[in-house]
């Protein structure tokens, strides 16, 4: 039980820092490889944790980043919706996403 805890909040901290990362690259869209480049120095390695962030961030109802998917999927360009960038200015909250204060 509490082994599924620690993996809850590791994705809700790997997601708050997809956000914190995308918003000091805000106007700018990167890729997904410089995104995981830089969620690399921050411990994080899985592709799949990254993919399953991105799917909840990018989902229905929430919309806090857009992937525009290229051929090669880590060359996708990726991006924070204004609703993300409320996000990560504290103006909305999400229970889902913990964001370093």
């Amino acid at each position: 039980m509490a082994a599924d805890l620690v993996k809850v909040n590791a994705a809700k901290i790997l997601r708050g820092n997809v956000i914190e990362i995308l918003y000091q690259y805000y106007g700018t869209d990167i890729s997904l490889a410089v995104l995981k480049q830089s969620l690399r120095v921050k411990g994080f390695t899985a592709d799949d944790d990254l993919i399953r962030a991105f799917y909840y961030l990018a989902g229905d109802g929430k919309r806090y980043i857009h992937v525009e998917v290229k051929e090669q999927y880590w060359d996708s360009l990726i991006w924070l919706t204004p609703a993300g960038v409320n996000l990560a200015e504290g103006d909305i909250t999400d229970i889902g996403v913990i964001l370093d204060e």
